[in-house]
């Protein structure tokens, strides 16, 4: 065989390992629950981001095909910095495909959408559908003028409910939401392994109280189950900042047709709880405990994290200053080495932040943080520790111990609102040692440092610093 074929075979089989990376379905790991892992065992560490809908469909000068171009671009931008899951709201009118008549279907949102999990499964991303996401089934005219009001509305169910509470009691609203997810597998999207998950609602808890959709959610996440039984199902809440919170988590806890435990919370000056206004590390990785406190055999994920003004009245003006993309890095790091099952999966992801500064690339840097960990034959345990100057946040496997070290001097607070730029840590000494040495990845400059055996002596660094033995 000449040397030209030899390659030939070589790229061949190269790219076919690559195809059966990408086309196999996801699930909780059977050997370590609190992680996934694909069909035949191996790891998979879930690098993701909410880049829900395109925010600007529908404005001047943003059809259908204007808007497909720039959020096909945001999904090979993500994933050209290793980004491997991405979670879509098919309520929005981007993607919905049955906009204003039940059991009536729109074929472009359809294309759309279908494109979508093609472009996926060409990247090698995963998906999150998130099936609805409506607060209200008013008709038009009943709508009021309040931020997001229409955007929140579904009148296709007003001839069935007039409000949510009977939504949830009606057997005819029950059979069009689980028709409109029938009508989504006719579509393959129930056989591409592209789509590993289906939510029931964006934060449920704000269309009622617990007692309102509890049992429309167990009955739903059976009956979605069995439609879609080689992909997971999931219920999701809102944001984890007040003290209402404790009880619908909770409940998310008891849950079991749930596959896996996720939170939203954000920095949020207006939040009840005092986490929600302090550093972004330490409100992201205080969500993960909660949600492992509540199912510690299930996998915990930080959903949604971002910053917004006050009581979520938009996004924070912190984002005008955040161009390096500090918070970022933080709500990106802190949730999977405070033993999430990846990291956590930022809001604002357009032109509000992400896009806006080109911040796509601190994906990359988590992505080499954690390339060739596996979780599930480590079966890591979270732990966290504090010197000093830092905040260490650590899993300690059967194998191997990684640290992740945050500068608690640098904080959005001390940065932003202070001007106190990040300071340059020297010397710093942690409480570990190792025979056989180190390596320490420094995200901000994109390079790893091998340090030898005995104390671990960091190199100088700046914000974080993330340490393997």
């Amino acid at each position: 065989m000449t040397r030209r074929a030899l390659l030939c075979v070589a790229l061949v089989a190269a790219l076919c390992a690559s195809a059966q990376a990408v086309g196999r379905f996801i699930d909780v790991s059977p050997a370590a629950p609190r992680y996934f892992c694909t069909e035949d065992g191996r790891a998979w560490i879930p690098i993701g981001c909410n880049i829900c809908f395109d925010r600007l469909y529908g404005t001047e000068g943003n059809d259908r095909a204007a808007c497909e171009a720039r959020y096909f671009a945001r999904m090979r931008a993500f994933a050209a910095n290793g980004g491997n899951f991405l979670r879509i709201w098919l309520g929005h009118p981007f993607f919905e495909v049955m906009p204003s008549r039940a059991g009536e279907y729109d074929p472009a949102a359809a294309e759309t959408l279908t494109k979508t999990v093609r472009l996926a499964e060409e990247l090698g991303i995963k998906i999150k559908f998130t099936l609805e996401s409506f607060r209200s089934v008013l008709p038009p005219d009943k709508v009021g003028k309040g931020m997001y009001s229409a955007f929140f509305n579904r009148p296709l169910y007003a001839p069935y409910a007039g409000n949510m509470r009977a939504f949830y009691a009606s057997r005819e609203c029950f059979d069009i939401y689980l028709g409109k997810a029938r009508y989504l597998k006719s579509l393959g999207l129930g056989d591409s392994p592209a789509v590993i998950c289906w939510e029931l609602w964006n934060e449920i808890n704000a269309t009622g109280p617990l007692d309102a959709y509890e049992d429309w959610s167990n009955r739903m996440l059976d009956a979605l189950g069995a439609l879609f039984p080689r992909q997971m199902v999931v219920q999701n809440l809102g944001s984890f900042s007040g003290t209402g919170a404790f009880r619908i988590y909770d409940y998310l806890g008891r849950v079991k047709g749930n596959a896996f435990m996720q939170a939203h919370r954000y920095l949020d000056p207006g939040a009840e709880l005092d986490v929600c206004r302090g550093p972004v590390d330490v409100l992201s990785a205080d969500a993960v405990r909660e949600l492992l406190d509540r199912r510690p055999d299930r996998p915990a994920l930080l959903a949604e994290v971002g910053a917004v003004r006050a009581n979520h009245t938009g996004p924070s003006d912190l984002y005008d200053l955040d161009a390096k993309g500090m918070l970022l890095h933080d709500e990106i790091f802190a949730p999977f080495f405070a033993g999430a099952a990846g990291c956590g999966q930022p809001w604002h992801w357009d032109h509000q932040y992400l896009d806006r500064h080109g911040l796509w690339h601190h994906f990359g840097r988590f992505a080499k943080a954690v390339e060739g960990l596996d979780p599930v034959a480590e079966d890591f345990r979270p732990f966290r520790t504090e010197t000093k100057d830092l905040r260490v946040y650590g899993l300690k496997g059967r194998r191997t111990t990684v640290l992740w070290c945050r500068d608690k001097a640098n904080t959005w607070e001390s940065e932003y609102r202070r001007g106190i730029a990040p300071r340059t840590l020297e010397g710093v000494v942690l409480p570990f040692s190792s025979q056989k040495g180190f390596s320490v990845y420094l995200p901000w400059e994109d390079r790893s440092v091998a340090l030898p055996a005995g104390p671990c002596r960091l190199p100088p660094f700046q914000r974080s610093c993330v340490v393997r033995f």
